[in-house]
């Protein structure tokens, strides 16, 4: 069998491993709250289970020693609360979770010895166990999971690992081997010890308390039911859920200590995997993940669109590979021999980061930038196997096209469709970015955001005012700090949604530094400030813009000067519509979900909603007729959708039929809206390109 694993260079000196003693008593304050944890739920199992089986003797008791009608009644109703209420706890307490995931497919090492080789290598490098099964997933990750119940409380359940197929076809097999590293480092009794425990046991706490969904289904199914054993159950659920809250709240307090830890065990996990895969592997993988997840999303976003015009993928993953070759060319990067693209730090400076960052529930993960600090002070070099990480799998094109087959199996069962091939997406794809791409002399200053409203009919101000030229209009430093304004304004907002609780969240990080809930208000109003400033300031460069072409124009003639101010208004006009379509569609989608989250058994209070939904529909209806009959919007709909739209304006607005949803309508509806909005924000975009193409036609040639 070839040696397809890459040799670790690993770190001579021992005290890389060893945790500081700050890392170590936070180990100790954590399992101090655990052990408070169990000390609880021991308390509290043992009250229950008293309390069970006090009710259930004592109903024994009354009607054998006080036999008469009254005894009778109340003897075996005391017996059914204790029994329930011993039932309920043991469901809640001795849970079970298997995890679900559709697109899982079971591998095994008769298929594909090299990959178990590898697996088995890198398992005695980190001294962990082997996991007790291999699954694929058309997913860009790697993954251990296990099935958590409340005996993994006592002992660690056995791991099983999920490769991300997308994973592999993005990265090469020593980056493969650093991010498998980094997912088994969290396990390693060589770097962890009793931090693996504790990773470990945070997760099983949260499943109980938070993800118990065999309970929570039952407790609602039972409670629900106006029986008397409903009554009872209702009784006991109310029981189980106050043990529930007390240990609710006990867990906050692990989960806070927790969250001190996670972070330096996430680094101590890198700096173990680093260890075995080398300082280039890491930095490069890591950026190729993000690439390669970024482009797996779109061709999952795209399978709805394909399959209702008749297409499919037959290899998704060949088609993924080719999205990401075409975006390494759309950002100019150069690709290996493998065909990964080679991504430097350069790639990262046009991408602006939101300045409020909430983090994940489990681990506050240290950022991108934050881990490659660490491998290149770690500075360990060593061969890198630079092949493609499929050389691990046999017949990696019959996994994948299975893989692809799964998807459609769970997302559109039964769907055959025509296969639409690799080069023809992005053939599509390159096209629809070429048709709706703004001319790169305005370096993205237009993009994303409408057209500043601008009195055209003020000659006088128009020709009096001093302008600057293009280059200076446009240049990247002028679109950097719009990208930053529209930033900060989105900041703004999720700064005011943490203040009003709107995100449940502690605490959140503001440019990098740990913040408080408490400080987002204050934090909100002086941003606020800082953005008003800025759209103050955009306002003015952008009528500083519109001045100079006008100016430019005037050099032209009149002409030139009327068909300026004309397309401008133009474009002023079509905006303002869009904005009041956008606004009713979102007003129509809210109504129609109202009516879907109505179950059946709550259908007498749909009347309300549907009267709503009716009177959305008619002011939607009133815009599409102004679509339709002025001659400047019409051609923003395909004439396809002119037609659905002209028979759905013939049409009332009635979505119920004998007192039921009419389903199929309310589908159509949906279908219409969302179709007239997308046109039509479409064309303005077009709209807006010819203009700077005209703007264009007025410059002086080099």
């Amino acid at each position: 069998m070839t040696n397809l694993y890459p040799a670790s260079p690993g770190i001579k000196d021992p005290a890389v491993f060893q945790p500081t003693a700050a890392f170590r008593l936070q180990i100790v304050k954590v399992i101090g709250f655990i052990l408070l944890f169990f000390l609880l739920y021991a308390i509290v199992l043992l009250t229950a289970i008293a309390l069970g089986a006090a009710f259930i003797t004592a109903g024994i008791a009354l009607t054998g020693y006080y036999p008469n009608i009254f005894t009778f009644i109340a003897g075996p109703a005391l017996i059914i609360l204790g029994g329930l209420t011993l039932f309920f706890l043991v469901r809640f307490l001795f849970y079970r979770r298997p995890p679900v995931n559709p697109y899982r497919a079971l591998i095994d090492a008769d298929h594909h010895p090299r990959l178990f080789d590898f697996i088995s290598k890198l398992v005695k490098e980190t001294r962990i166990r082997f996991p007790e099964k291999v699954f694929v997933v058309p997913e860009v990750n790697v993954s251990v999971f296990y099935n958590s119940s409340f005996f993994n409380l006592l002992w660690p359940a056995r791991m099983n690992l999920e490769i991300g197929l997308g994973l592999v076809n993005s990265v090469n097999i020593s980056e493969f081997k650093m991010i498998l590293a980094q997912e088994f480092a969290h396990f390693s009794r060589r770097s962890m010890k009793l931090g693996s425990y504790v990773y470990v046991l945070n997760k099983v706490l949260y499943n109980m308390l938070y993800e118990n969904d065999s309970w929570n289904d039952l407790a609602i199914r039972w409670s629900s039911n106006g029986s008397l054993p409903g009554f009872f159950a209702h009784v006991t659920t109310m029981l189980v859920n106050s043990i529930q809250f007390l240990l609710r709240k006990l867990y906050r307090l692990i989960n806070r200590q927790y969250l001190e830890l996670s972070r330096e065990m996430e680094f101590q996990a890198d700096m173990l995997a680093v260890s075995l895969a080398g300082t280039a592997a890491a930095i490069s993988g890591g950026r190729r993940v993000e690439m390669g997840t970024y482009c797996l999303d779109h061709c999952m976003h795209k399978l709805s669109e394909l399959e209702t015009s008749g297409q499919q993928f037959r290899n998704i993953f060949d088609t993924h590979r080719a999205v990401i070759n075409y975006y390494a060319r759309q950002n100019c990067l150069d690709t290996d021999t493998a065909g990964l693209p080679v991504i430097p730090d350069s790639y990262f400076h046009s991408f602006l980061k939101s300045r409020v960052q909430l983090r994940e529930q489990w681990t506050s993960h240290p950022t991108r930038e934050d881990r490659e600090q660490r491998y290149v002070a770690a500075g360990i070099s060593c061969e890198q196997a630079t092949s493609s990480a499929w050389q691990l799998f046999n017949n990696p094109e019959l996994l994948q096209v299975q893989s692809t087959r799964q998807v459609y199996d769970v997302l559109s069962p039964g769907f055959m469709g025509e296969t639409i091939t690799p080069a023809e997406f992005v053939a599509e794809l390159t096209h629809r970015h070429r048709l709706y791409e703004y001319p790169a002399a305005f370096h993205d200053y237009y993009d994303n955001r409408a057209f500043t409203a601008i009195n055209t009919e003020d000659e006088r101000a128009l020709s009096a005012t001093a302008v600057t030229n293009m280059a200076q209009l446009y240049h990247p430093d002028i679109v950097w700090r719009i990208r930053s304004f529209y930033r900060d304004k989105q900041d703004v907002e999720t700064l005011h949604a943490i203040a009003i609780g709107q995100f449940q969240t502690r605490t959140f990080e503001f440019d990098g530094q740990p913040q408080r809930a408490s400080d987002a208000r204050e934090l909100a109003r002086k941003l606020a400030g800082h953005v008003a400033t800025e759209q103050d300031w955009l306002q003015q460069h952008d009528q500083q813009a519109y001045l100079y072409h006008y100016q430019r124009a005037l050099a032209k003639g009149p002409d030139t000067v009327r068909l300026l101010t004309t397309q401008y208004q133009h474009i002023l006009m079509h905006q303002e519509f869009a904005n009041r379509l956008n606004d009713q569609v979102v007003r129509v989608i809210h109504a129609i979900s109202q009516v879907f989250n109505v179950g059946h058994d709550t259908l007498p209070l749909l009347g309300p909603w549907m009267e709503e939904l009716r009177a959305e529909c008619w002011r939607f209806r009133r815009l599409l007729h102004e679509v339709t009959a002025s001659p400047g919007y019409t051609s923003c709909l395909s004439p396809e959708l002119y037609d659905k739209v002209q028979r759905f304006a013939a049409q009332d607005c009635i979505f119920m039929q004998d007192q039921v949803p009419d389903y199929a309508a309310l589908q159509e509806l949906h279908d219409i809206i969302s179709s007239v909005m997308e046109q039509y924000n479409n064309s303005n975009v077009l709209l807006r390109k010819s203009f700077l193409e005209f703007l264009l036609t007025m410059e002086p040639e080099a």
